[in-house]
């Protein structure tokens, strides 16, 4: 059992005010996803190639005659909708990844310089990459819930017993022919949605955010379990509740799923 703390000294802090935590939280999210949204606009400026994902989303915005924010918001819509049948509860993280990247891109698009030139190119991919990660890293880090197919994923592992990497390649594998298939392999190549890029990122970037993790999840106000050290994710959702300070209040959660920082890495 921890000792209760006593009384503030002249020399320590008063308590911290009920709601300064989450508030601290929601702040992290709000910077991690527009982040987010800035790597995406800056690979998409590349023309090296994207996540699976991003080809997914860029397959489609293309096809139903959006924005590539567009395309992005229809995808985890269609994602978050599977939640509702699995129970599943989303987090403002959740909503945020799903939405705020998807207008910083838009945004960002209308004003990044396009060039043919292949040194800056490759700048704009490598900028791309370190933006994405620490936008990933930075917004996860909070434990306010992750994206839609992170969710699903997870679903799938506690509820199937399916390994967490089998999932992810299954799935990143889909997205890749599926957005293949909706703009063509060659149009998809020629057009540098897919391409070396896309290469770089499946190696450095899951490395990158799971190395960051750990320094945006130690920030003040970040849940983190007494008993395990497990960080609990609402989009996971985890075994337990955190009060409005990031305490664990040891109350079970509406769905019984809890994620663990190593599972978070294991989803990169």
């Amino acid at each position: 059992m921890r000792p209760r703390p006593g009384p503030p000294t002249p020399d320590s802090p008063g308590p911290r005010p009920r709601g300064a935590g989450t508030l601290r939280r929601v702040v992290q999210v709000l910077l991690g996803t527009i982040t987010m949204g800035s790597g995406i606009a800056v690979l998409l400026h590349a023309h090296l190639g994207l996540l699976p994902l991003d080809v997914l989303h860029t397959a489609v915005a293309i096809r139903g005659g959006w924005t590539i924010g567009g395309g992005i918001i229809a995808v985890q819509a269609v994602l978050l909708l599977c939640y509702l049948p699995l129970r599943l509860r989303p987090g403002i993280g959740t909503v945020a990844a799903a939405v705020i990247p998807a207008i910083t891109c838009d945004m960002l698009l209308r004003v990044l310089p396009t060039t043919d030139a292949v040194v800056p190119r490759v700048g704009m991919l490598a900028a791309g990459i370190v933006l994405f990660a620490a936008g990933t890293a930075t917004y996860l880090g909070a434990g306010l819930g992750s994206l839609p197919r992170d969710g699903l994923m997870l679903a799938l592992h506690h509820r199937r017993g399916y390994r967490l990497s089998t999932i992810r390649v299954v799935a990143d594998l889909g997205c890749l022919l599926a957005g293949a298939a909706l703009l063509g392999p060659v149009p998809a190549v020629r057009s540098g949605i897919v391409g070396i890029g896309s290469v770089l990122l499946a190696l450095l970037l899951g490395p990158a955010i799971a190395r960051l993790l750990p320094i945006f999840r130690r920030a003040p106000g970040n849940p983190v379990s007494r008993s395990t050290g497990a960080w609990d994710s609402v989009a996971g959702p985890a075994d337990t509740e955190t009060d409005d300070s990031g305490e664990d209040t040891g109350a079970p959660s509406a769905t019984g799923i809890r994620r663990t920082s190593r599972e978070d890495e294991r989803l990169l």
